[in-house]
């Protein structure tokens, strides 16, 4: 990732998060070594390194997006509740969605095999299940409420914008009623089975991963919503099918065994496939939508996305009819 120093000419609203850096450092006790670096500068947020006595200080603003959660309301909240599991949070500015944290580490390398992520999905797991209890607070923190009940509502109306309409042209993808059918019967049937809504993390990868020397870490979680828990399924779904795989998904569903017997949760997690993909489609879309201060490689990436996700959602329903 590239990094650059911060420059001293820095304006706008970027001049007043160094000066908040500047202060709540100073209240904190923490001594600046060297001005901050800039990590990453783009239309979803910034995040800053700040060098100090005690090692380096993240700063991250996140922008706000209609399906972004206030990150730095949701990561304050996340720290008392699961310490350990999300990075430990120095101080927030919630309405400017501000955020300051120590540093974890290093993300889990791009290429970690499956037994990597079955031990980190089984933690994964663990906070999903107690978070059930914590789903109002998570909500009033600032975690977006994203019901697989509305799926198909939203889904239509993004659709419909001429962004996205002509992508859908240009990729001859075609959104009918026979789409949306298929897709409600989708969502009935998994809503059949009656998991409660938990926390979702939203883009659960390696990338957004650290292990630590207890366990693993979890970070990014501007896309951080209440809903089904399956929907943080999307690169599970997608692995190779493998034993290691099915070994995977066996223990990340021990996690639920107190709601349904496993080979229901078995049948649920199968049935969730469609409307996970349908949940990162509209996750992707709405991007698209807001995306008027990127670049155009950064948009170009996020249309590949969704595409790639709708792709993934009419291949699923097809094969599951």
């Amino acid at each position: 990732m590239n990094t650059q120093p911060c420059s001293e000419r820095l304006s706008g609203w970027k001049l007043d998060a160094k000066y908040w850096i500047e202060n709540t450092l100073k209240q904190l006790n923490y001594k600046k070594v060297d001005e901050p670096i800039i990590v990453e500068d783009w239309f979803l947020g910034d995040v800053w390194r700040i060098p100090t006595e005690k090692g380096n200080v993240y700063f991250k603003a996140t922008a706000s997006l209609p399906l972004f959660s206030n990150e730095a309301g949701v990561c304050d909240f996340l720290a008392h509740i699961f310490k350990g599991k999300v990075p430990e949070v120095l101080a927030i500015d919630k309405d400017r969605r501000w955020q300051l944290t120590s540093d974890f580490g290093e993300p889990l390398d791009e290429d970690v095999d499956l037994t990597v992520w079955n031990d980190a999905y089984q933690v994964w797991g663990e906070i999903q299940s107690l978070s059930v209890e914590h789903v109002d607070k998570l909500r009033q923190s600032g975690c977006q409420s994203r019901s697989i009940e509305n799926l198909s509502t939203q889904l239509i109306w993004h659709f419909n914008q001429p962004e996205i309409a002509a992508i859908l042209t240009d990729r001859n993808i075609v959104f009918d009623n026979n789409f949306l059918s298929n897709l409600e019967i989708a969502i009935h049937k998994l809503k059949e089975y009656s998991l409660p809504d938990c926390l979702a993390h939203g883009d659960l990868h390696e990338s957004n991963m650290a292990r630590t020397a207890e366990s693993y870490l979890f970070f990014d979680w501007s896309d951080a919503c209440v809903t089904h828990p399956f929907m943080d399924g999307n690169f599970i779904y997608q692995f190779s099918e493998t034993n290691l795989k099915q070994k995977l998904i066996k223990n990340y569903l021990s996690n639920w065994r107190h709601y349904l017997p496993e080979l229901a949760l078995q049948r649920a997690w199968q049935a969730a496939e469609p409307v996970c993909y349908a949940h990162h489609t509209l996750s992707y879309a709405s991007i698209i939508l807001n995306a008027s201060g990127g670049n155009e490689d950064d948009v170009s990436d996020f249309t590949e996305s969704f595409t790639r996700y709708l792709s993934c959602l009419l291949n699923t329903i097809r094969h599951q009819k």
